[in-house]
């Protein structure tokens, strides 16, 4: 009884490793599924104490191997590949405020929401009422978050 809970705990471990691998939570289901039978076979064979203690074992092991993969996988080849690893610039949201006043052209039409020509660079806009034809001048008044709102220039 003894190997077989050593081997339904090797087993669950190794394949709730190998969910990172092949996602779709099938391989992490059936590991946590052969360390719980684990953890009943060990209550069962040989009583209360042993069973609490090797429940807590992998408890900890579990935890302890989930802190140790967030900071080890983010070094790996496969995980440089997966985890972003710069974050978003704020530089963006800086030009976006400075748009404020400025003047372009509405590329498409705004019918309220389309995309202008302002300093250069395409956005995404709102117009302020109504439509707008594409070519015509338009005017930044408001910027909300990512919402560019803009009005056709008299």
């Amino acid at each position: 009884m003894g190997q077989a809970i050593v081997v339904l705990l090797i087993v669950g471990f190794l394949m709730i490793a190998a969910e990172v691998f092949v996602p779709g939570l099938v391989l992490g289901l059936c590991g946590g599924l052969c360390l719980l039978i684990a953890v009943g076979l060990s209550y069962a064979a040989y009583g209360m104490l042993t069973g609490t203690g090797i429940f807590a074992a992998v408890g900890i092991c579990t935890l302890g191997g989930f802190f140790l993969w967030l900071n080890l996988f983010t070094r790996t080849p496969i995980g440089k590949k997966i985890v972003l690893s710069e974050g978003l610039s704020s530089g963006d949201a800086v030009e976006r405020d400075s748009l404020v006043g400025s003047q372009g052209v509405a590329l498409t039409a705004l019918r309220p929401a389309g995309t202008a020509l302002i300093n250069g660079q395409r956005v995404d806009v709102v117009a302020e009422m109504g439509f707008i034809e594409a070519d015509a001048p338009v005017c930044v008044v408001v910027h909300e978050g990512m919402r560019i709102v803009v009005q056709p220039l008299q």
